[in-house]
């Protein structure tokens, strides 16, 4: 087996490898559709890479000496279709001598339905499985409820629900979770001097260095004391308006999500009795963040900071 794509190396997400260690042992038991869903940055491509490998494999175990194996590292297997990454997937033509590749009609028309060449399944990877368009969607369902024997999806995506009921209803949802941060330590070995505010996730912070610095000499002297928690509450709502040391490239929903990351890192190395429950209500503001619902920065604020002051 080649070490490099080994499921062995997946380190933090112990029930998603669970069914995907099932799932290898017994082929036939691999569902038409797997859905991976959690946030960014913590194992959701790399599982799903090492899987698909492992399937192909001719021997089933990742041997990497077949020729499924070398022509998967050489990204040249014909039997493993991965669509764009961030691109709109749409219905395409349907118009046989067009061909709209990477389309929904497209899959359906020249790929899907044929024998594979080379493997026992062919696999289509969805990167983000938010990105169809309403018609593309509607389009793959009968597919997706009564796929051919030798086609299996996976779709990744961080919100689960913002996929339709029906392609929900239709897969197998597998769960991904922030990671601890002795998991970010074991797989981040660099040392980069801002790993310790990621959070949960191997994902840059998207803010300069300086900043993420002066948020955490804000919030620390801030956890105690709900007085000096109201005056960081309010110094995080007026940084939108002015922001001396972010002038390049500012946004205001990263900043947000940076002063999360860091308020995390801050509580995980306190000695509060309730720091569990603040971090806990730091994680539920973060997933509100990227909703799509506009000017929510201040209201996930003002209820996180509310929360935050309990009990102080």
């Amino acid at each position: 087996m080649n070490p490099n794509l080994s499921i062995d190396n997946i380190i933090g997400q112990e029930i998603p490898l669970q069914y995907i260690r099932r799932y290898i042992q017994d082929s036939s038991k691999i569902p038409p559709l797997l859905i991976f869903h959690g946030p960014s940055g913590v194992g959701k491509w790399s599982l799903a890479e090492r899987f698909v490998y492992q399937v192909l494999c001719k021997k089933g175990n990742g041997c990497s000496n077949c020729e499924s194996c070398r022509l998967f590292i050489q990204n040249e297997h014909p039997d493993f279709i991965q669509f764009p990454i961030g691109k709109k997937i749409l219905i395409g033509s349907d118009d046989d001598k067009k061909t709209d590749e990477y389309s929904v009609r497209w899959l359906l028309s020249k790929r899907i339905y044929y024998t594979p060449h080379l493997s026992q399944y062919r696999i289509i990877l969805i990167p983000d499985a938010t990105l169809f368009t309403d018609e593309a969607e509607s389009a793959l369902l009968k597919t997706l409820e009564e796929p051919p024997l030798h086609t299996k999806f996976i779709f990744l995506t961080e919100d689960l629900y913002k996929l339709k009921q029906t392609i929900i209803s239709r897969g197998t949802c597998i769960p991904f979770q922030y990671l601890s941060q002795s998991s970010i330590n074991k797989i981040n070995t660099s040392g980069d001097v801002i790993n310790k505010y990621f959070g949960g996730s191997l994902n840059p912070v998207k803010a300069p260095i300086e900043v993420l610095q002066f948020i955490e000499s804000q919030a620390v002297d801030s956890i105690s004391d709900n007085i000096r928690l109201l005056e960081f509450e309010n110094w995080i709502k007026g940084y939108k308006d002015s922001h001396p040391e972010w002038e390049k490239d500012f946004s205001y929903t990263h900043f947000i999500d940076a002063v999360l990351l860091v308020l995390l890192y801050v509580y995980e190395s306190s000695e509060l009795p309730n720091k569990y429950y603040y971090q806990e209500k730091i994680l539920e503001a973060k997933e509100y963040l990227y909703k799509d619902i506009t000017n929510l920065e201040n209201f996930i604020i003002s209820r996180l900071f509310m929360q935050l002051a309990k009990d102080i």
